[in-house]
């Protein structure tokens, strides 16, 4: 299951009405129906986000902050929504480029380049929950141009009749504190790890933690995600640590205390494309885009990966 705006609004409205009951009777939904989705959304996240009591629900730690999350990204969206609606009935028009994507760092590297080849365009940069928004709101002319994200075994969403664009494919390595006993090696069976506790990919990150979860389920075990929401430089603190073991980017550079290592048998990769409709004020550029954000986000040297069918022991190579 993908983590929806529809969710969040199910976490916010059990979390409102203090009760999976009363939210059921606000929401119209048989109550069976509701715990058992909301049983389906806490499974998602990675751990329980309310504490059922006699009296009803109270958030836990992490729903604390899925909730404080889930509200600032309902409110944004609404925001948007009600923006289209003035621009729409006004009849007005804009020079305005909206840009979006999921939580990504090549949205920067995008925003830049695109300031560089439409310099008489405003630009506006929306961040989204899911790439099934973004490419609902792509579809819908909510945005000229979207980035979007796909993972082994998680597919990046498209729509039809919209433009995609393949941007690179970066391979992502498993991080180990530097005194690991599999640091020594330059690959590492991702069955090695199974005794391990992980650090959960954000699921802003459009799929990584499904796509992650997959393939140690392949490998014979159920990760154990123990630290959820952290950004890349507490993860590296974490496994530096040697609290827990971790994915990241092939670029992310020497970090203290971590050494990065190629997975055998389970390789990962994202892959990042850009997706536009026809009609789109970046069409016209879309052929110079493409190389450019390689170049603003990497430098020239950059070589990009090409992934292939998923053999053991094989890996997304240079091509």
């Amino acid at each position: 299951m993908e983590l929806g705006l529809r969710h969040l609004r199910v976490v916010v409205a059990v979390a409102e009405a203090g009760s999976v009951s009363r939210a059921a009777s606000i929401l119209r939904i048989a109550q069976p129906g509701l715990t058992a989705q909301l049983g389906r959304i806490e499974r998602e996240f990675g751990a329980p986000l309310f504490v059922r009591r006699p009296q009803g629900v109270e958030p836990t730690e992490l729903g604390t902050q899925v909730l404080l999350g889930a509200r600032a990204v309902i409110a944004g969206f609404e925001d948007l929504v009600a923006t289209a609606r003035r621009k729409a009935h006004s009849g007005g028009s804009t020079t305005a480029v909206r840009l979006g994507g999921v939580d990504s760092p090549w949205i920067p590297a995008v925003a830049s380049v695109l300031r560089g080849l439409l310099p008489g365009h405003e630009q506006i940069t929306y961040v989204e929950d899911s790439p099934e928004e973004v490419v609902e709101l792509v579809r819908a002319g909510g945005l000229d141009l979207a980035v979007i994200t796909e993972f082994p075994d998680v597919p990046a969403p498209t729509g039809h009749r919209l433009v995609v664009r393949e941007v690179d494919v970066e391979p992502l390595l498993v991080g180990l504190r530097a005194d690991h006993p599999d640091a020594a090696r330059d690959r590492v069976r991702l069955a090695d790890l199974a005794g391990h506790d992980w650090i959960a990919p954000p699921d802003r990150a459009g799929g990584l933690r499904r796509s992650l979860r997959t393939a140690c389920e392949r490998a014979g075990f159920l990760p154990r995600f123990r630290h959820f929401g952290v950004d890349q430089r507490t993860a590296a603190t974490i496994v530096a640590s040697g609290t827990a073991v971790g994915l990241f980017p092939a670029h992310t550079g020497q970090l203290p205390g971590v050494v990065f290592r190629t997975l055998v048998d389970e390789p990962l990769w994202c892959r990042t494309s850009l997706l536009w409709q026809p009609g789109s004020p970046v069409a016209g550029v879309a052929d110079e885009l493409a190389g450019a954000v390689v170049d603003e986000r990497f430098g020239r040297r950059h070589q990009p990966f090409r992934v292939v069918d998923r053999v053991p022991g094989d890996y997304p190579r240079a091509g």
